[in-house]
């Protein structure tokens, strides 16, 4: 599968989603990061392959012999990145899914409906444009919330979105980025941070048991993403249903 992550306004996420919620459910896939201002993928701890805007061909050229990857476009390029599709004939067909995050901001909201028009242009069909909601809380109601997005895609049709499709707001994806470490790293550690924190405190090493104490708790958030991502993954690719509109 491969999955172009991309939104013309900044700030909404896609970096996270892309190596943390794609890239260990799409089988380790590489991320390709299209970024020329704004920092990419790199920061949240995953590797990545980073291309200028305009360097579409040697993009093309590396994503068509992968099986599995992810592209993130940043707000930057992400234009010229629909302009280079359309002097590519057919460039678009490559990719199985678009994915086009948004937050609950005005700017954010009107900026991804005139994303989702710009890949309609394209002739990209519906069922291959997915919108996620990013940064959610718990108790949000989520249709009421991004009511513009749910309008459009009931009026349109050019595009899926689902109220299960959201992320919810969770401190591990910015504690991860401060510590540059994935998601997938501190779900695999086995340290039992919480035996450390204790041994450390008897120590006398009070600072070093706050930090062991951080740790635990981290893993903790970090479980809680993981559920969600889960969730909203199997939703998204691998439910039958694709999504409504209305």
């Amino acid at each position: 599968m491969k999955v172009v992550v991309m939104n013309f306004s900044g700030n909404v996420g896609k970096s996270t989603i892309a190596a943390h919620l794609l890239k260990p459910r799409m089988n380790d896939a590489k991320i390709f990061s299209i970024e020329t201002l704004n920092q990419d993928s790199s920061r949240e701890g995953v590797d990545v392959e980073t291309y200028k805007g305009r360097q579409f061909n040697a993009l093309m050229e590396e994503i068509i012999l992968e099986q599995d990857c992810i592209i993130d476009v940043g707000a930057s390029n992400a234009e010229d990145f629909c302009q280079l599709m359309r002097q590519h004939k057919g460039s678009s067909q490559k990719f199985d899914y678009f994915v086009v995050p948004t937050v609950s901001e005005k700017k954010q909201i009107y900026d991804t409906i005139k994303t989702i028009e710009n890949l309609t242009e394209m002739g990209i069909p519906r069922k291959r444009i997915k919108v996620i909601f990013n940064k959610v809380e718990p108790d949000d109601a989520i249709e009421q919330q991004f009511e513009l997005i749910f309008a459009s895609a009931s009026q349109k049709k050019h595009f899926t979105v689902h109220p299960d499709w959201a992320l919810v707001h969770n401190e591990a994806f910015e504690n991860c980025k401060e510590l540059g470490v994935p998601l997938a790293a501190i779900l695999a550690d086995k340290t039992d941070y919480q035996a450390q924190g204790l041994a450390a405190k008897e120590a006398g090493k009070e600072a070093e048991a706050r930090r062991l104490i951080k740790l635990c708790l981290l893993k903790m958030t970090a479980m809680s993403a993981a559920e969600n991502m889960d969730q909203v993954f199997e939703a998204m690719f691998r439910q039958k249903s694709e999504g409504n509109s209305a």
